[in-house]
């Protein structure tokens, strides 16, 4: 085995869904007024990521409990008829998967490494977002024991 890059820890969030908002116009305080219906149904996000797609709409990703959306499965199709995007996906079951610092920004091609150690074994993350401290993957509930192993071949991190 190679040597492994030390983490200061692996966090996880279960019982998740992935929500999807792809292709809405960047105007100003839409993706206030998005977010701002999950919290007034006080639905905590997990996770967020922002991009833009190739017609320079937004994409936004983020992973809500499931058991919260289930019961404001509405607050999807009120989302779709206020902001209009081109799709609204919801993804279940995920897990989200945090690797976590000390001194991440220190360290070159990091998210490269976790790449590298998904694509040993084929796994599909489906959405990341890195910080200076931190690199997340959403992925499948099922890929979840996988992924772990994967990782751990690149990093590792205390019990």
């Amino acid at each position: 085995m190679s040597i492994r890059i030390p983490c200061g820890g692996l966090m996880e969030r279960h019982d998740l869904c992935l929500v999807e908002v792809l292709g809405f116009d960047w105007l100003p305080g839409a993706a206030c007024g998005i977010l701002g219906m999950f919290a007034d149904r006080d639905i905590t996000l997990s996770y967020l990521s922002l991009g833009n797609d190739a017609q320079g709409d937004k994409n936004m990703s983020f992973c809500v409990k499931t058991d919260k959306l289930a019961a404001n499965r509405d607050i999807l199709d009120a989302v779709s008829r206020e902001y209009q995007p081109s799709k609204v996906e919801v993804r279940a079951p995920v897990v989200i998967l945090t690797l976590y610092g000390p001194h991440f920004s220190e360290r070159p091609a990091l998210v490269r490494q976790v790449f590298s150690a998904l694509c040993v074994d084929g796994i599909q993350a489906q959405t990341v977002a890195s910080s200076i401290n931190s690199i997340s993957l959403v992925i499948e509930t099922l890929d979840r024991d996988r992924t772990v192993r994967c990782l751990e071949e690149k990093f590792s991190w205390p019990a």
